[in-house]
């Protein structure tokens, strides 16, 4: 029987990988989901761009990507590779760039 679960949470667990939820006004989305409600929270509303502004240290054109792949042509793998591809320093700034606007962020690292 545990050979049968273990394959299918290990599964759940690469799914959620490197993937985190942001948090405001008692809304809550996985970052880089095709969710309208995420698009209005952060793309319509500008946040996003502030977000990426007020993110220091992180080269212009993986701000580009980041919004690309969450505001024009949302893509969740895009933005796990580009999130993963920052440095421990350029994670820190990046959520710091979302609690700046107010956000919460919650993180589900590999394990």
């Amino acid at each position: 029987m545990i050979k049968k679960i273990l394959p299918i949470f290990l599964l759940l667990l690469l799914a959620a990988c490197n993937r985190f939820m942001v948090y405001k006004d008692g809304k809550a989305y996985y970052f880089a989901s095709k969710r309208e409600g995420l698009y209005k929270m952060l793309c319509a509303s500008g946040d996003f761009k502030r977000v990426l502004a007020n993110a220091k240290g992180i080269p212009q054109d993986k701000k580009d990507d980041l919004y690309k792949y969450n505001c024009v042509e949302p893509s969740a793998e895009k933005v796990q590779q580009l999130y993963v591809s920052l440095t421990v320093d350029q994670r820190k700034s990046l959520r710091k760039g979302f609690q700046s606007q107010g956000y919460a962020i919650n993180y589900f690292p590999c394990a």
